[in-house]
């Protein structure tokens, strides 16, 4: 349980509110001179995919399901653009850093890139722990998630943020992370 004066982060909050689950009910009547023209009802729910399996009983991929020649493919492209981006970073961070409104901008868009990858990285898990990913998706989906941390990394050192700086102070809500 969380208390009150506990510091929680929004990727918490945001991941709490996927793993959990929550439905959006509304109801919107466009009028003119007050009468009803137009009714729009919508019911929205918002979840990860491993509860929506849990909760509707059935899996939406096959975890058997084979590697592919487009796989593997696949595979090895992630592999090689997380090669290029280790080796790179290293080489940037010797540059000289661009200006300090590219900079705020680059730490905007890197924290919200980090906060989406956050979210899909604790889903992923969660579909992993529940078994209902083949090898092939499981070995895919941790690439492609490193990946994208790979080319965060190779972005930061191109502006010189440091990771801590990605974090953003949401003021009364908190960290971002």
């Amino acid at each position: 349980m969380i208390n009150k004066n506990d510091k929680v982060a929004l990727v918490d909050v945001l991941d709490t509110v996927l793993e959990k689950g929550a439905v959006i009910n509304g109801e919107l009547v466009l009028r003119v001179a007050d009468v009803d023209l137009v009714f729009l009802g919508l019911r929205i729910i918002l979840t990860s995919i491993s509860r929506a399996e849990e909760l509707s009983g059935k899996s939406f991929r096959d975890p058997d399901k084979e590697f592919t020649l487009e796989d593997m493919e696949y595979i090895e492209k992630l592999q090689k653009e997380i090669r290029k981006a280790e080796e790179n970073i290293p080489k940037l961070i010797d540059f000289d850093c661009p200006g300090k409104t590219e900079q705020g901008l680059a730490k905007l868009i890197l924290s919200i890139v980090e906060l989406i990858r956050r979210l899909m990285e604790k889903e992923a898990f969660r579909r992993v722990k529940g078994k209902t990913l083949s090898p092939v998706e499981v070995q895919k989906l941790g690439l492609s998630l490193k990946a994208v941390k790979m080319k965060i990394k190779e972005i930061q050192a191109i502006f010189g943020i440091k990771d801590d700086e990605l974090n953003l102070d949401l003021g009364p809500l908190g960290n971002l992370m």
